[in-house]
This record gives C-alpha cells, sequence and structure tokens, in this order.
C-alpha cells in the first residue's frame, strides 16, 4: 500500500518564497562576481539539501515501511522493529535541525506532547507516530494516513 506525501499550502508558499527569493538575489547580485559565485554556491547547497531529504510517498509493504524520497535512497523501517503505531498531529514544536517548510518538513524536532522525534512530512494534519522498540520516535505523514495505520498495525507482531 503506496501513498503519496500531501504538502500544505503554507509549505508550497515557503519552497516557492524561497526559490522566488533566490532568483532574486542571483538577479541584484549579477554585478559582483566574487558574492554571486558565493550565492550560488550556498544557494545550490540549499536547494540540494531539501531536494535530499524531501518526502515523496510512503509505502507499507508484508514486512517494512519505505519512506521514499525525492533524490535520495528509500528509508526503511522494519515491522521487527516497531513498538507501535498510531495518529499523531505534530504541534509547533522546535525544529532541531531540519526543514521547517522548504520541500516539506524533514529533521530533527522535538514536540512537548512526545519529546524528540525524526520527522518526513508534507503537511502536520494527517500524520502518524511510530514509536521503534529502541526509543526512537518517526513522525511521517502521507494523503491518507488513517488508511495506511491500520494496514501496518495488522503487521505488527
Amino acid at each position: 500500500m503506496k501513498q503519496q506525501i500531501k504538502f500544505s499550502i503554507f509549505s508550497q508558499a515557503i519552497t516557492f518564497g524561497i526559490l522566488i527569493l533566490f532568483v532574486v538575489g542571483t538577479v541584484s547580485l549579477s554585478d559582483n562576481e566574487s558574492k554571486l559565485i558565493m550565492f550560488c554556491i550556498i544557494m545550490g547547497l540549499v536547494t540540494i539539501t531539501g531536494l535530499y531529504f524531501c518526502p515523496k510517498s510512503i509505502e507499507a509493504t508484508e514486512s517494512e515501511i519505505v519512506l521514499h524520497k525525492l533524490i535520495s535512497h528509500s528509508q526503511t523501517l522494519d515491522y521487527e522493529e516497531i513498538e507501535s503505531v498510531k495518529q499523531f498531529y505534530p504541534t509547533v514544536g522546535i525544529r532541531l535541525c531540519g526543514s521547517g517548510g522548504f520541500f516539506g518538513y524533514w529533521g530533527y524536532f522535538r514536540d512537548l506532547q512526545i519529546g524528540a522525534f525524526i520527522g518526513f512530512y508534507g503537511s502536520s494534519d494527517n500524520c502518524f507516530l511510530v514509536k521503534m522498540k529502541d526509543g526512537r520516535q518517526y513522525v511521517l505523514g502521507c494523503k491518507d494516513a488513517n488508511e495506511l495505520i491500520p494496514y501496518i498495525q495488522s503487521h505488527l507482531s
């Protein structure tokens, strides 16, 4: 069972706005070659990092959850390592490292309800919490998490 990531309007606006600012910055620095080169390097690194971690879809197979990303390798969570899965709505917490809207929400966060977690989602209104047996926590989001959660729960031992 595979679900696409649903990006919030805020996330889309942040991504579009930052990319527009990159274009404006490039045009405004066109007369200063050394600053333009530095700006282009920073702009390239930020964009590639965003594309690298940007979640694309979530797939639940018979043995694992697979998080597909835009340009990087997929990340898997084996059912044998999962303690529980439940619906979860991330609140405004602290982003320790990652993105708060640029190409979605991804990175390492701290939430008042659950503590630290690794997040990969496009919108906070359709997420689920995966608690691992080793204490790690993942918040993943997709178009219809309510359909995916029971499927995953039925495969947990």
